[in-house]
């Protein structure tokens, strides 16, 4: 059991840390496309078709006959919300105040999981939350300049937070009976479709302005790193977490997000280290081992 729960940490924490470098290949992605729908329908069609090759070729198999679909129905719609309002907090704020207003979702997902899945986090557990939420604040203020920031795009970031959290504790209940593979599978697939009618609407159904960003090196390189990194990838590191841990756990592993998200800053973005921004991290990975270690 042991073993199996290390796994499960490793599987969050490595998905996690993928997704903080979307930050990154969103920006870029989105200094190209005409829209932000479009460069997500991109996203999400290549991610679908990547998801389909290990069925395709028989090393995966999925079964849905008598299979309660409500939690899943719940999960897909809350997927597809979250991309949608991420992609647009990132577009009206920046990197920055993104990372600050996404750290609190842990603490959103105590408050989901308790209510939903009477999953209740032990009291060190609970203490040791606060770290992690306390490094990202810390980074995130850390002198850095915060840019363009809109109150439509704070309330996008808040909306993002909310289904976050939500999709987190639904993702734990859709695991007791669709495996990490089938609920990936679903998940992208139904955002390629749903995120393909909103990209073409956007562009008025004109297919030439639709594909014309593809034909772009600059747009491809992070279309291509968030469909089969972030979203096929961390989607199944983290789908597989969350059927062998708590709804509490899988999310306390969330702030490693920000963390990878202000080293990339750093590498790529060329912003400088602070103290205070390595006192962040400390307090982060301090939290996350307190509150996932065995008892």
């Amino acid at each position: 059991m042991e073993g199996r729960t290390a796994k499960a940490a490793l599987c969050a924490a490595l998905g996690n840390i993928i997704w903080g470098v979307s930050f990154l290949f969103t920006k870029m992605g989105l200094t190209v496309a005409p829209d932000p729908n479009v460069m997500l329908a991109h996203r999400f069609i290549l991610s679908a078709l990547f998801i389909g090759i290990p069925l395709l070729l028989g090393k995966q198999k999925i079964s849905f006959k008598g299979k309660n679909w409500k939690p899943v129905a719940l999960l897909l719609l809350l997927q597809s919300c979250y991309f949608l309002l991420e992609t647009y907090g990132i577009l009206y704020t920046n990197a920055t105040i993104s990372g600050l207003v996404l750290a609190v979702v842990p603490v959103v997902t105590i408050g989901t999981g308790a209510l939903f899945l009477r999953e209740y986090p032990t009291r060190r557990q609970a203490l040791f939350c606060i770290l992690p939420v306390a490094g990202v604040i810390i980074m995130t203020v850390s002198g850095k300049e915060l840019g363009v920031v809109t109150p439509l795009g704070i309330l996008f970031l808040l909306l993002t937070m909310l289904a976050s959290a939500l999709f987190k504790t639904v993702n734990r209940k859709a695991a007791q009976e669709f495996s990490s593979y089938e609920r990936t599978f679903l998940v992208l697939t139904n955002s390629a479709v749903v995120f393909s009618l909103a990209g073409m609407g956007s562009v008025e159904w004109d297919a030439a302005a639709f594909t014309a960003p593809l034909l772009q090196g600059k747009y491809l390189f992070p279309v291509l790193c968030l469909s089969l990194l972030c979203s096929v990838a961390a989607n199944l590191l983290v789908n597989y977490a969350s059927g062998h841990m708590s709804v509490f756990k899988v999310s306390s592993f969330g702030s490693l997000s920000t963390l990878c998200s202000m080293v990339a800053g750093v590498v790529f973005l060329r912003e400088p280290v602070s103290i205070r921004l390595l006192l962040g991290a400390v307090l982060i990975l301090v939290g996350i081992r307190q509150v996932t270690k065995p008892k």
